[in-house]
């Protein structure tokens, strides 16, 4: 009998086609695996993601303790993260019963079974990636409901964080992802022209949402957190002002972030807390950009 639950959670993905790679013990950022390229540069886990049972056995050999892994993309799958304990949410939605995907089902429609796995705040829904697949997406259906796809990974069922377990919840086969869910997940249209306001003011929210979003898209790692709270900071006073919605600046900031994710252990908690600080500080000074002149802007 194995005595390492870890290299066989491991093995167990694996089998199933999912391409996965350890994370630090009891977190879900990627373990320092000290792996190099041909060229000497330092190969990063979209690379690295595997499923050859003796490299599985090889990182996770004698008693190590590292948490799982699975790259979504190279393992063809579309998870949707659930958060019941999201910020985002109304305090008397935050709970087991309060469940915000099924708050937004369509009427005369069920989410249909597929494996699933109980994470300590929610779950994970796993579905075959459509076709084309999708890249991850943050709270793009709703607060609460975060989804991995290209680019993304989760962790999976037998890892451990202070937080809680993760485990198997329903052990159906991995289905399809809804129609009206992959419709939902698609990139959204560029934001509206708000009712009754001239072109000008609309032209030049558009070029700060190009120009933070840059920003963020490129910003170096050891400057990555500081661009992400000033552009959260910028928008956050756009959003106070009503000049944009809180979910389009959300959804932009997340978007431009979202390939930071696993590099120099930036995860999607970091994520978040960080907008979440960025647009909380910005909405303490409102920003108006109707009635400003060329000069002014």
């Amino acid at each position: 009998m194995s005595t390492n639950l870890f290299r066989d959670a491991a093995v167990a993905a694996a089998a199933r086609g999912w391409f996965v790679f350890p994370l630090r013990p009891d977190r879900k950022t990627p373990a320092p695996l000290h792996i190099r390229n041909a060229d000497g540069t330092p190969c990063t886990w979209p690379d690295y993601a595997t499923t050859d049972t003796d490299r599985i056995h090889r990182w996770w050999a004698g008693h190590r303790r590292y948490n799982i892994a699975i790259a979504t993309g190279p393992s063809n799958l579309h998870v949707i993260d659930v958060d019941v304990d999201c910020p985002s949410l109304p305090e008397d939605s935050r709970s087991r019963e309060a469940d915000p995907l099924a708050c937004t089902t369509p009427p005369h429609t069920t989410i249909p079974a597929t494996f699933t796995v109980r994470t300590p705040h929610g779950r994970h829904l796993y579905f075959h990636a459509p076709t084309p697949p999708l890249r991850c997406t943050v709270a793009r259906v709703a607060p609460g409901i975060d989804s991995r796809g290209i680019g993304g990974y989760i962790v999976a069922a037998g890892s451990h964080t202070p937080h809680g377990v993760y485990q198997v919840l329903d052990p159906s086969p991995v289905t399809g992802l809804p129609p009206w869910l992959a419709d939902r997940l698609a990139s959204p249209p560029p934001p509206p022209i708000p009712s009754g306001c001239p072109a000008a003011p609309s032209a030049y929210l558009a070029a700060i949402l190009t120009r933070e979003t840059a920003r963020v898209s490129t910003a170096a790692h050891h400057t990555r957190n500081r661009t992400l709270f000033r552009a959260a900071f910028t928008l956050g006073r756009l959003v106070a002002a009503g000049e944009l919605s809180e979910h389009d600046a959300r959804t932009a900031l997340a978007s431009a972030a979202n390939h930071h994710i696993g590099h120099y252990n930036f995860t999607y908690t970091e994520l978040h807390r960080t907008i979440d600080n960025g647009l909380t500080y910005g909405a303490r000074y409102p920003r108006h950009l109707t009635h400003l002149s060329t000069v002014e802007r």
